[in-house]
């Protein structure tokens, strides 16, 4: 049974705004902070930065919300995320060829359509031009930026607010929302699809597990660790 219980932690709604505030105020904090102790660091390290640091307090505001049965639930997890190896494998093969049959059959639209790589993947490549800073772009890219969206987008959207409006709409919705905040750099409405695909791709991970957010955390750091290495060899 995907629930082990319908009471709602509606307390986990505060995800949503330490996501929001340390995404936009954080980084601005951050940088006036920096510039009056004189410390330079380019703006593009100043968001990782904000990044790392928005998933960590929001990792710390789940492990505190969720304290009494942290323990059992991170047992739990942890040792049911091997009998799902073969789940995330199959799962990002279909991710991999759907993506594939969309990029062929977009070769056959009109130009100004078409596009080689997302806005978002375009902007990724700013991050990797100083080299010196890749380890912290490695943290944020593969490590940090994968639990803080799958807390979000999954534990919260699906695990239990899906609890009070619908399982299937809110994954639905899940997928819709995570495409949605990787299109801010887009440039042509079709490069929502890769995104609608790989949202889609953690949904049923996050889901066919049983709600087990392990799951979904390590096909989605799977998933960033491949698009960084991918990242490296273009540079």
């Amino acid at each position: 049974m995907f629930y082990t219980s319908r009471k709602v932690a509606w307390l986990d709604l505060c995800i949503i705004p330490i996501y929001v505030l340390g995404q936009i105020i954080l980084p601005i904090g951050l940088l006036a902070i920096l510039t009056l102790l004189h410390i330079e660091i380019p703006v593009t390290v100043t968001i990782m930065l904000s990044s790392v640091i928005t998933s960590l307090l929001i990792v710390l505001f789940v492990l505190l919300s969720h304290r009494h049965h942290l323990w059992s639930k991170l047992r739990h997890h942890l040792s049911d995320l091997r009998r799902h190896v073969k789940l995330i494998a199959l799962t990002y093969l279909g991710y991999l060829i759907s993506n594939g049959v969309f990029l062929a059959l977009m070769s056959h639209l009109p130009e100004k359509w078409q596009f080689k790589e997302t806005g978002n993947q375009d902007a990724l490549k700013i991050f990797f031009e100083q080299t010196q800073w890749l380890p912290i772009m490695f943290i944020g890219i593969v490590i940090a930026a994968p639990i803080m969206e799958e807390l979000l987008f999954r534990h919260l959207l699906i695990g239990e607010l899906g609890k009070k409006f619908n399982i299937r709409f809110m994954s639905i919705l899940s997928v819709i929302l995570f495409a949605l905040l990787h299109m801010q750099a887009a440039q042509t409405l079709l490069e929502i699809v890769p995104y609608l695909l790989l949202g889609s791709m953690f949904v049923i991970t996050y889901v066919k597990s049983n709600g087990n957010i392990a799951v979904s955390i390590v096909t989605h750091m799977f998933n960033n660790l491949v698009a960084f290495i991918a990242i490296l060899f273009q540079m």
